[in-house]
């Protein structure tokens, strides 16, 4: 148990999916299809749970949160009443977990209008979910929000972020897969272990010139990146060429080249200057395992990114909400954005118009 909340009314606690029993009196003591998605949200990491008892002991409501790993959001998975259940308890309920969500660095919440119908209080209507913020919004400078597209390939990241970014500079343009994959056959490098690869810089940044955009690249790396990906010297060997002439084209073709570890300041000003930004992640702190991944921050302000992740977990049964204008604190970003060993910084600047 984390927490217990009496004050001489029905107790709240709240829990993990480490609290076995707990979990095994709940799935006993609700109905069998309520008692079915605890099973499935007691599978996934950084799922809190928080109940309210009956003075005998019976759950009255059941409140389960799912956080986005590595972000400041936490979305509504679960929201069950008990006929028992008093409305006016509500308020109480969304409190307690917004307490145990805070103390686990989320500051937003998010559900679907389902969940929201049982709860009550404050929500900001969003593009297919409603949003919460614990406290204070964070103020951003940014007027447009980029429009969401996951990838519909495990190896589509770079260019569904590009998509996005497209979109977001030019409001007439809507992302597809169509889109998705043009890019990714004018960008893709990397072989992957098995199958196709993805994206490289120099490749994204090449396909965004060519579409009449300003592309500006930082790369830390003077050596070709991703090599560790390929499963053999002859695929290592085509890495190698295709990078280095995605290199030259772009340096011939006047793409400024940085080649130095970008500071994390200098994307939020590049963000000011109507600029959106393509970052190469280690996808480890959000999805637990090691492997390069590309992600769209859109916006900046109060300590916070603001980022499209192209890639829903399957395993996780994520929802679109979960990828959608995620807020990252600046240090989670910061910690994020490098990958390789040695590590290396990677980032594609994209603006409208070449100057």
């Amino acid at each position: 148990m984390a927490n217990a909340w009496q004050s001489g009314r029905p107790s709240i606690a709240a829990f993990t999916p480490e609290d076995i029993a707990v979990w095994a009196g709940l799935a006993a003591a609700v109905p069998a299809a309520i008692a079915e998605r605890l099973a499935e949200l007691q599978k996934i990491a950084g799922v809190t749970v928080v109940v309210q008892y009956s003075a005998e002991g019976r759950p009255l409501a059941i409140l389960s949160g799912q956080r986005r790993p590595a972000a400041a959001m936490m979305r509504i998975a679960l929201a069950w009443t008990a006929p028992s259940f008093m409305a006016s308890d509500a308020p109480r309920l969304l409190e307690a977990l917004e307490k145990e969500a805070f103390g686990q660095d989320v500051l937003c919440l998010r559900a679907d209008d389902d969940a929201v119908a049982h709860l009550g209080g404050q929500w900001e209507r969003r593009d297919g979910f409603l949003q919460r913020w614990i406290g204070v919004e964070p103020p951003r400078l940014q007027e447009r929000i980029a429009p969401s597209w996951p990838q519909t390939a495990g190896f589509t990241c770079g260019p569904s972020a590009l998509a996005m970014a497209m979109a977001g500079l030019d409001p007439a343009l809507l992302p597809d897969r169509a889109l998705e994959v043009e890019l990714w056959r004018e960008a893709t490098t990397i072989i992957g272990p098995s199958g196709p690869g993805g994206c490289d810089p120099y490749g994204l940044a090449l396909a965004a010139h060519r579409r009449g955009l300003r592309a500006h690249v930082f790369m830390s790396s003077p050596e070709p990146i991703f090599l560790d990906r390929a499963s053999s010297v002859e695929r290592r060997g085509l890495m190698e060429f295709v990078q280095t002439g995605f290199k030259r084209e772009a340096i011939a073709s006047g793409i400024p080249v940085e080649p130095r570890a970008f500071a994390i300041e200098e994307i939020g000003q590049a963000l000011d200057r109507g600029l959106l930004a393509l970052l190469l992640i280690d996808q480890a702190p959000m999805m637990g395992y090691t492997c390069p991944h590309w992600v769209l921050a859109h916006g900046h302000g109060g300590g916070i990114y603001f980022i499209n992740d192209p890639w829903v977990e399957p395993d996780r049964q994520e929802l679109p909400m979960d990828v959608f204008d995620l807020p990252v604190m600046v240090d989670e970003l910061d910690r994020m954005a490098w990958y390789g060993n040695p590590a290396y910084r990677a980032a594609v600047l994209v603006g409208p118009g070449r100057t």
